[in-house]
């Protein structure tokens, strides 16, 4: 019986990768430095300390910082002058699950400010019954302390949990937490099905709630 969703939030919730994407082009081009869209891909889901290691590693000049903090303004000037930009069907999925006692929860590697101030813009902080914060728990995705944190957040099992995540670091995460997945893919493919990190593929949000629908009672 499904006891809990839990929600990834950039690239899933808000199409906020795009954006943060483009800000890493933008400190690249600042910085004049080269940075692969592999690298940027790498970071895409982890927590801060380890896409300083993955950075650090790839580009000289341990310049993570100072192009993180380029990356950030970028973000933040785009998103105060066009808002947050919602994902197709979010706002549907989370009256979905509040009408049937379904508990979603928050589970960002994003720190809690910023988190929050997006959930507040968007208008869909209320649909969350608990919030978990990357930078609050011991490891990062691809750890699965984010997702065990979030299930005993709702006093879950984190086997009837389902995760919600676009990303490679997030679905090994919620496999490392005993999760059922759904992948809704973003700027990056879903990993193929042999590699087992997902329980099903949704090409939107509107889908999951399909799914979750016809689902349930497996899950």
């Amino acid at each position: 019986m499904l006891q809990g969703v839990l929600f990834d939030m950039d690239g899933l919730m808000f199409d906020t990768e795009r954006v943060g994407r483009d800000g890493w082009h933008k400190a690249a081009e600042i910085l004049h430095i080269d940075l692969p869209e592999g690298i940027i891909a790498a970071m895409r889901g982890t927590g801060t300390d380890r896409c300083r290691e993955i950075f650090n590693a790839a580009i000289p000049g341990s310049l993570y910082d100072t192009a993180h903090d380029l990356r950030l303004r970028y973000a933040d000037e785009v998103i105060a002058a066009n808002g947050v930009p919602v994902k197709p069907g979010l706002r549907e999925l989370l009256r979905r699950l509040k009408a049937s006692d379904i508990p979603a929860v928050l589970a960002t590697s994003t720190r809690r400010e910023k988190a929050l101030a997006y959930l507040q813009q968007t208008d869909v902080e209320r649909y969350f019954t608990a919030a978990v914060f990357g930078p609050e728990v011991a490891r990062p995705k691809p750890a699965p302390d984010i997702f065990l944190a979030a299930a005993a957040a709702i006093h879950a099992d984190p086997a009837h949990c389902v995760v919600l995540e676009d990303s490679p670091n997030g679905l090994q995460a919620a496999k490392a937490a005993g999760c059922p997945a759904i992948v809704v893919p973003d700027l990056t493919p879903a990993p193929a099905e042999s590699e087992h990190l997902w329980n099903y593929r949704a090409k939107d949000l509107r889908e999951v709630q399909q799914i979750l629908l016809k689902e349930r009672e497996k899950l």
